[in-house]
């Protein structure tokens, strides 16, 4: 199963698997902290983390605590649910492209 933790809910009479994925956990978290253009350092210093902690867990070598997915959901403005199980993420795509956007913008307007 790799790094994949199974969980089983019951949902209209049916048994839906979901997984939590540490490697598309880790995508998620590398693309949140580049959609606001910030560095590892950064983010772990945003966070009051390790950089070799954020590090590890952008490579999916290791898993966030729960405190720490709550830290994570409230500084990048997204749910719980979307960093564990990519719950919601037309929504959560939708926010990081705006908020590149937006990245964009202030870059232009600094030039002029």
């Amino acid at each position: 199963m790799g790094n994949g933790i199974l969980c089983s809910s019951a949902a209209g009479g049916k048994e839906n698997s979901m997984y939590f994925d540490a490697n598309d956990f880790a995508t998620r978290l590398q693309t949140l902290r580049k959609a606001l253009g910030m560095t590892q350092e950064e983010l772990a210093e945003a966070l009051n983390v390790s950089l070799e902690h954020l590090s590890k867990m952008e490579r999916g070598k290791r898993k966030p605590s729960i405190d720490l997915i709550v830290a994570m959901a409230c500084y990048f403005h997204v749910s719980t649910d979307y960093l564990l199980m990519r719950k919601d993420h037309d929504k959560v795509d939708s926010r990081t492209k705006l908020l590149d956007v937006v990245a964009q913008l202030a870059e232009i307007a600094k030039s002029l």
